[in-house]
């Protein structure tokens, strides 16, 4: 097998100019809006480096990234941050009609623009984050209590979501609406070990003032852990991972869409006017991205993020007997016990599945030469196959586990020829 060079054409070039632009349009919006007083080392580097991962990730890509697109999804995540500081602040309403127009834009954009039918879709998903803004207005928080202010937004956020999966015909497997190619039980083993790290890392940086509980601890712990699960964090992985993160895998290489959505999540917590949760969301928003991204599957990034939250929230309920030396210890134990099992990543996928892709691929090998598969870029397609999806679809260069019908690997770049060459398998079971 011989090595791909890394070549810098015109494209990849303009390709670093765009990443350079979208972050330095974030980083000075951030700066003059929330940034101004606090120390900022440690914002600049870690944007810096996520910046240049994410620069070297789509140049190491063999799939063409078409920038004049990444342009555009850039210059709506820079309205988007305008958006947040509008409606976080002092002029409210202009955010909120910031939002509806560009909901409206990027929903009519993706409508009427000689795009790709993948694009035009990302286009009309990224509306969708605007459109979550809009649950503000017949709802507003100041008119809303406490206790039912999440599940009555977020009920409209889910509700919005749902009706554009209906709408659009989405298959639940493209959402990750499905347990994936990963067992259930690892996945939420790896889930819950990072997210009680999560809970604990944002509490230390959010500091919230002490929750009061009701008479019935139990009863509004339980009420929390329904509210994060159900609502919160189901709403917001459906919405960032299921939707607009997948719909950018189809016109980004993998990371580079991972660290858009991620972007665009972490702005989500601009209402905190706190610089550290948005670097803190942005990390978090990288770790839901990539779990999703290699499970194909909502369970794990909806576990980690509802359980952070809920741990965030039994901290500050009990912050003198939870946010100890003794707990966070503990804690940390725990988190370790949760990972052991999972560990490593790579071995997740269940022997039958792994078995059935070294199959495929082996078979590609022996009646094809590697020049062949390079230039070839074959998917290889398993037929009824008792495990979810029932049909299979691999990268035969590569392996990766495809849903959907993608023209490119999201792993190792190869442009997917279905049809040039095929291998049908039938399990024993089936």
């Amino acid at each position: 097998m011989t090595m791909r060079t890394l070549t810098f054409s015109s494209e990849r070039l303009l390709a670093v100019a765009v990443y350079a632009m979208m972050w330095g349009t974030l980083l000075y919006s951030a700066f003059t809006l929330i940034l101004e007083r606090v120390e900022l080392i440690s914002y600049l580097f870690f944007s810096s480096v996520t910046a240049i991962l994410g620069i070297l990730a789509s140049l190491s890509m063999e799939r063409p990234l078409s920038v004049g697109f990444f342009l555009s999804l850039s210059t709506a995540t820079a309205v988007l941050l305008a958006e947040e500081a509008l409606l976080n602040g002092p002029y409210s309403g202009m955010g909120l009609v910031m939002a509806f127009a560009g909901a409206l834009s990027l929903s009519f954009a993706g409508s009427i623009l000689r795009l790709g039918e993948n694009e035009r879709y990302a286009l009309q998903v990224t509306g969708l984050i605007f459109a979550s803004r809009l649950a503000f207005i017949p709802f507003p928080q100041r008119f809303l209590s406490v206790s039912i202010a999440a599940p009555t937004i977020y009920t409209l956020i889910i509700s919005v979501a749902v009706a554009f999966i209906v709408v659009k015909r989405i298959g639940l497997a493209r959402v990750g609406l499905t347990r994936g190619p990963y067992s259930t039980h690892k996945q939420i083993a790896a889930g819950g070990s990072i997210g009680l790290l999560a809970g604990l890392m944002e509490y230390w940086i959010l500091r919230p003032s002490p929750i009061r509980l009701t008479e019935n601890g139990l009863q509004a712990i339980l009420y929390v852990i329904i509210v994060m699960t159900a609502f919160v964090g189901f709403g917001e992985e459906l919405l960032f991972r299921g939707l607009v993160q997948e719909s950018y895998q189809k016109v980004l290489p993998a990371w580079p869409a991972i660290l858009l959505a991620s972007v665009q999540f972490s702005l989500m917590h601009y209402g905190w006017q706190n610089p550290l949760e948005l670097l803190f969301s942005y990390g978090m928003g990288i770790a839901f991205g990539y779990s999703f991204w290699k499970t194909k599957s909502l369970i794990a990034p909806i576990t980690m993020h509802s359980l952070g939250n809920i741990a965030m929230f039994i901290i500050a309920a009990y912050p003198g007997l939870m946010f100890t030396g003794i707990a966070i210890g503990q804690i940390v134990i725990i988190a370790a016990i949760l990972i052991l099992p999972v560990l490593p990543w790579q071995e997740l996928a269940s022997p039958e599945m792994a078995a059935i892709a070294n199959r495929l691929i082996q078979g590609i090998k022996k009646s094809t030469s590697f020049s062949t598969l390079e230039q070839e870029g074959i998917k290889l397609r398993c037929y009824k196959h008792p495990l979810t999806p029932p049909v299979i679809d691999v990268c035969a260069y590569c392996g990766r586990v495809l849903v959907g019908e993608p023209e490119y690997c999201d792993k190792c770049g190869r442009q997917l020829l279905p049809g040039s060459l095929s291998i049908s398998l039938i399990s024993e079971r089936g």
